[in-house]
């Protein structure tokens, strides 16, 4: 299912039983593939998701964080690592959800079973609980098999995705889990880790994303963007 904008945000991130239940997913930043209907905010939301992956940024761009307009420039850009942790914590509190969660973070495409190191990702939810979640748990416990094709020749569905992904560790089950992942494109990805953590018998109702891709302007590129997808499950 294609995300949505919904004016309703998840109010219980508990509420959901394990095996059931969409999976919320949360956009901070809106990225328009099409350079025809680019406008310049989008090109401000491209150099901040570039500027999360280490990536070099072209100018200056505005980044709205809370009430704040930011600068963001090269001299600055390790900075928005610390913003996407603000908007996120900013989100959950105004938004009544608990601060007792498990932060996983998506595995990147070359977080194998054999990498000595966890993915970049875990970078984002680290900033996440600095800026206000300081009892929610960062757990690294997803990793690929083998490695991931390159997002240019990659079209795994979930099912392909979920055979491919291992948990490394056991979660509290009551403890609910909040996927953070970089840039939301297509649902397999997530679909998958939430059903492999599911399957552990773990709650997981809620994912939130730096960005995600569009070839269309519906939304202002800092709208925070709410959608449900459906969770895969072996089987169905």
């Amino acid at each position: 299912m294609e995300i949505e904008k919904s004016e309703r945000a998840a109010r219980v991130i508990s509420a959901t039983a394990p095996s059931e239940g969409p999976l919320q997913v949360v956009c901070f930043s809106t990225y328009v593939s099409d350079p025809v209907r680019q406008e310049p905010r989008h090109r401000d939301a491209y150099n901040f998701l570039l500027a999360l992956r280490g990536e070099r940024i072209e100018g200056e761009s505005r980044i709205p964080v809370g009430n704040d307009e930011r600068q963001l420039s090269t001299t600055n850009a390790n900075d928005s690592i610390d913003w996407f942790g603000e908007m996120v914590a900013r989100y959950m509190a105004d938004n009544d959800l608990p601060r007792r969660v498990a932060l996983v973070p998506v595995p990147t495409s070359r977080t194998t079973l054999d990498s000595s190191a966890g993915p970049w990702t875990s970078l984002l939810a680290i900033s996440i609980a600095s800026n206000g979640l300081e009892d929610a748990d960062i757990v690294d416990a997803l990793r690929w098999r083998i490695p991931l094709p390159p997002p240019g020749h990659r079209s795994s569905t979930a099912a392909e995705l979920f055979e491919n992904l291992a948990l490394t560790r056991k979660l509290d089950p009551g403890v609910p889990v909040v996927l953070v992942d970089y840039l939301y494109t297509s649902s397999a990805t997530l679909r998958a880790c939430a059903g492999r953590l599911r399957e552990q018998g773990v709650s997981v109702p809620l994912a939130v994303c730096a960005g995600r891709t569009t070839d269309q302007a519906v939304h202002g590129a800092f709208t925070v963007v709410v959608g449900e997808i459906s969770v895969f499950e072996p089987g169905h």
